[in-house]
């Protein structure tokens, strides 16, 4: 007898240690900790059985189960298998239902789900507003829909093929998992680990990075469960015969659907028979094994009817999924003709149904091998009549089909409709953030306009470029901003020239500085030849930020002040926006960080306003450079705290993230990098350095790839690794030269010096001085400038020029710029970097007095700013002040405080080798650690005050000022309101209240 029974196991074949890891996640989801699983393998590989026998335990636990799909054609369609999955929901549920899970927040899933229109109370979704903003709240709306459904009963969401995922879904899944631990709810995904695309890659990093899922890879059976799998198909009693076995494990290498394929095909040409009791097989030599898939589905298909064939090619020309209507459509079938063709493809094992009670094939694979069996001619027919149909059929609701529209119109070579329908297919990819279905669709509609003998608009080459841009790829941008050039010329269009002019110095101030400023200055000549303000207003402020790179900072103050003039006087809140963003980048570039930090600030506020995200992370990014360790050494602070620089952090690479932008995600890690380093979080900056590497390098962006090895170089300083610094430093400046950055340059000069200088070896920290290609300025004007007089000083220092020392750290004292409103006075604020250079200058010249005032003020503004790393070096130059004066107890306290904060740092390194090695060096600068005297017990016990602050903490709480605090202990004012500020720093305390409780409930009073 021919074997004509379907071939699909009956069970689950070496997938036990994979079923009981999802049965495990499933209680746990039950017990109100929420995971997410990603499910992981090539195509046929098994992914969607083993959820589906997830999903079956997750029901009889009572569970409620929504799955989603993605589709091949879907990574154009934003929300793509959202939509596939609530409208199954919907089917299952109702439409009323849907609304009530998503609250007050209905309205806006009416934007995905336009049946959903006629249930709202005024008839229509709000008006749509900026398209960031509109993602968030589809974000949030989506978010509390799930939240509402995991309230009732626990929840598990299946998302299968994310390979074929559309970005923006991608996006709103990583946001929905960051949720699940604290909800009843399951997140599992499937995807195709060698089908990974940019957009997926990003979004499994996230998930890595955060340890927010647990992967589960699915291998290829072995020889033994592929016997066991033949047995099941064929309850047989015995095993198959090893020549047999072996023949289809070295054809199907023992992936689960091409098993299944290849029996199926042997079993419909006859090569399987049933006697004696079991399933036979011809002899080898005569068994026709097909050679691939597509020969599997070809001699599956042949036994098909001829009208079965014919909704089949339709439904391969459709996509993977077809929609029954569409179909019904095409055919001209009534419903039970139709049924019955499909049902014949579903008995082949060619199509499955589909929870909404759609249809698709039943792998990506089947579908593929039937669509590269029609002619081309043949393909280009259905192209043409699926997209005629789908036009008619649903023409009240195109929106939700013009990325399917542009395609079919496309394969068709309709192209007058195809460009139609792909370029607003790209206008809808853009607004909602989605660059690279946008790419896709803009190169469509390129090449429409080609075949239609038409020149592509500027503005069509602009936006591709754009999306290009976002992504990362300068070449392909490049050439887009390049002919959109040349298209807006050819056409005389000024003002699309102007954009083209202003979109290329934008592109090349990642790669070269004079690039990027020719540019600009064409820009600004053709604004003012069109004598538009607006347009002035917009090149001045890139021409302002490309000054400050180059070291221009008083045009640039001038060019960016001139801008915001104009905008003010055109009302223009984004442009007013956009130049405070800029003036406070020149602010805290030119050495003021406390007036970048005000004008950042109304910079992100004004960004929150208008919903622009982009600009909104990369200001959120800079405030935090400019709060940290870029400014903390060498000019007074923003006082900003660790936890307010960090949520800062955080919230720009959220926004970086979430709209694609790798650009934006390298520079928030370099801002991050930077500040943590300075707070002392080395393992975190060291991360966050080398994140900010990987992705500036990926998209080859010079700027942020100098950047980054900047701030690799300064953190392995930091961590006391001398030899790895230099490696990353000298790998950057080469970099920043060829860059023409003056601001890069000058940062890794510094950073070179002061590494040298931690190996002992001055000569070569000369020579890098030496070498400088920009002149010594006196004062030195910029923060970069101010970081290499500070390198020259403790070269000086070192090499035994104490005097020369001591004027660089005075010099650079008196002329510290800070002329925002909140700035502290100089006394209020000390900045520790200098004040600790001086000390040490003043105590290498014996003036030990002057020494003692400059570095218990190095203290205080060390605690003051939370700068970890440097504050144990400064107790480290108190404690051989002390020693110099013989007062060995002051001398130990104070080594005893350095040992305390060197184990502070060390506690963030992760990295055991790095963190050894810090300790050790750290402490090897240090005299060896004492037994602990009494002394030394009673300040560990209290807070780390030393004695005489634990007297000044006694007298506080009595309610004396601190001039009677002097007047009783014989000290100056000055020394009593350091000593008060350390004590505040100590405790973390805010007011002198706060020391009185403390001191009464520590029993000095």
């Amino acid at each position: 007898m021919v074997f004509t029974k379907p071939v699909v196991c009956p069970v689950l074949i070496g997938r036990a240690a994979h079923v009981q890891a999802l049965t495990r996640c499933i209680a746990e989801a039950c017990a109100g900790r929420g995971q997410v699983v990603l499910v992981v393998g090539e195509a046929g590989i098994g992914k969607t059985r083993l959820v589906a026998e997830a999903m079956a335990h997750a029901a009889n636990d009572g569970l409620l189960v929504l799955q989603g799909h993605c589709f091949e054609p879907d990574r154009l369609l934003p929300y793509a298998p959202l939509l596939d999955l609530l409208r199954a929901m919907m089917a299952a549920q109702s439409p009323q239902a849907l609304l009530d899970h998503a609250g007050p927040a209905g309205p806006e899933l009416a934007r995905l789900l336009p049946e959903l229109t006629v249930l709202l109370p005024d008839g229509a979704p709000p008006a749509a507003v900026d398209p960031a903003q509109e993602k968030r709240r589809l974000f949030e709306a989506l978010t509390q829909m799930f939240v509402s459904l995991a309230g009732q009963a626990p929840l598990l969401v299946v998302i299968e093929d994310l390979h074929w995922g559309d970005d923006t879904s991608l996006d709103f899944l990583l946001h929905l998992a960051r949720r699940t631990a604290a909800l009843p709810l399951l997140l599992v995904c499937t995807y195709r680990n060698d089908e990974i695309h940019p957009g997926l890659q990003h979004v499994l990093a996230g998930l890595d990075r955060e340890r927010l899922a647990t992967e589960i890879a699915l291998p290829r059976l072995e020889p033994s469960e592929v016997d066991a799998m033949l047995r099941a198909i064929f309850d047989l009693t015995r095993p198959a015969s090893a020549d047999f076995l072996h023949t289809l494990y070295a054809l199907t290498e023992g992936n689960p659907f091409f098993i299944e394929e290849t029996l199926t095909a042997l079993g419909a040409a006859g090569d399987i028979t049933y006697a004696a009791g079991g399933w036979e097989r011809k002899p080898l030599d005569e068994l026709r094994i097909p050679r691939t898939v597509q020969d599997a589905v070809g001699r599956r298909t042949a036994l098909l009817t001829a009208g079965a064939r014919q909704v089949l090619a339709l439904a391969a020309v459709a996509g993977r999924r077809f929609p029954f209507d569409l179909l019904q459509e095409l055919t001209r079938l009534d419903e039970r003709e139709l049924l019955e063709r499909i049902k014949e493809l579903i008995a082949a094992q060619l199509v499955v149904e589909t929870p909404d009670e759609q249809f698709a094939f039943r792998h990506a694979l089947t579908r593929q091998a039937v669509y590269a069996a029609l002619l081309a001619r043949e393909r280009r027919a259905l192209h043409r009549e699926i997209a005629r149909t789908m036009e008619s059929q649903y023409a009240s609701a195109l929106d939700a089909r013009l990325a399917d529209l542009a395609y079919h119109f496309s394969e068709a070579g309709v192209w007058d409709r195809a460009l139609e329908y792909a370029q607003r297919a790209a206008s809808m990819a853009q607004s909602l953030y989605a660059p690279r279905p946008a790419v896709e669709q803009f190169s469509r509609a390129i090449e429409a306009a080609r075949h239609l003998s038409l020149a592509p608009s500027p503005q069509v080459y602009r936006a591709r470029g754009l999306a290009f841009e976002t992504l990362g790829d300068f070449a392909r941008a490049r050439a887009d901003h390049e002919a959109a050039l040349h298209a807006a010329r050819e056409a005389g269009d000024r003002r699309e020239e102007w954009h083209a002019l202003m979109a290329l110095g934008a592109l090349w101030a990642g790669r070269d500085y004079a690039q990027a400023g020719e540019w600009y200055r064409q820009a600004a000549d053709l604004a003012q030849a069109l004598g538009d303000p607006d347009l002035h207003a917009h090149s001045l402020n890139r021409l302002g930020n490309w000054l400050i790179n180059v070291g221009r900072v008083e045009e640039s103050l001038s060019a960016l002040h001139t801008a915001l003039e104009l905008f003010r006087d055109l009302d223009s809140r984004a442009g007013m926006a956009e130049t405070q963003d800029l003036l406070g980048m020149t602010y805290g570039l030119s050495g003021d960080a406390c007036t970048a930090v005000e004008q950042l600030t109304e910079a992100i506020d004004l960004f929150r306003m208008l919903g622009d995200h982009r600009s909104e992370s990369s200001c959120l990014a800079v405030r935090t450079a400019f709060s940290g360790a870029v400014v903390d050494g060498v000019q007074l602070s923003a006082l900003r705290p660790p936890t307010v620089c960090e949520r800062d952090i955080a919230e720009a690479l959220h926004l970086a993230r979430q709209i694609d932008w790798p650009a934006g995600q390298a520079y928030a890690h370099i801002a991050a990098g930077q500040t943590l380093g300075g707070f002392g979080q080395l393992g975190a900056a060291l991360t966050h350095a080398q994140e900010a590497l990987r992705i500036a390098t990926a998209i080859e962006h010079q700027q942020w790839t100098a950047g980054a090895y900047c701030t690799l170089g300064a953190t392995y300083r930091a961590l006391l690794a001398p030899d790895k610094a230099v490696e990353a430093l000298e790998t950057a400046l080469p970099l920043a030269q060829a860059l023409g950055s003056e601001l890069w340059a000058n940062l890794i000069l510094e950073e070179l010096v002061r590494t040298h200088l931690i190996a002992g070896d001055l000569p070569r920290a000369q020579a890098v001085l030496s070498a400088e290609m920009w002149r010594d300025t006196t004062p030195p004007t910029g923060i970069a400038r101010r970081w290499v007089a500070l390198a020259r000083g403790e070269l000086a220092l070192a090499q035994g020029r104490h005097e020369a020392a001591l004027r660089q750290a005075q010099d650079l004292i008196d002329s510290a710029s800070g002329k925002g409103t909140s700035t502290p006075p100089h006394s209020a604020q000390p900045i520790p970097a200098l004040l600790k250079l001086k000390g040490e200058a003043l105590l290498a010249l014996g003036r030990m007095d002057e020494a003692a005032e400059a570095l218990v003020e190095a203290e205080r503004g060390a605690l003051q700013r939370s700068a970890r790393p440097l504050a144990w070096q400064v107790y480290r130059a108190l404690g051989r002040l002390h020693r110099a004066c013989k007062r060995e107890e002051e001398a130990e306290r104070a080594f005893a405080a350095a040992r305390e904060v060197i184990a502070q740092v060390a506690a963030t390194i992760e990295n055991e080798h790095l963190r050894e090695g810090f300790l050790q060096a750290a402490l090897a600068s240090l005299p060896r650690e004492r037994p602990v005297t009494p002394l030394r017990a009673a300040k560990q016990s209290f807070g780390g005050l030393t004695a005489r602050e634990r007297e000044v903490a006694a007298l506080i709480g009595q309610g004396c000022s601190n001039r009677q605090i002097a007047a009783a202990l014989v000290l100056s004012e000055r020394t009593v309101a350091s000593h008060v500020g350390n004590i505040l720093a100590k405790l973390d305390f805010s007011s002198r209240s706060q020391i009185a409780v403390w001191a009464r409930d520590r029993g000095l009073l």
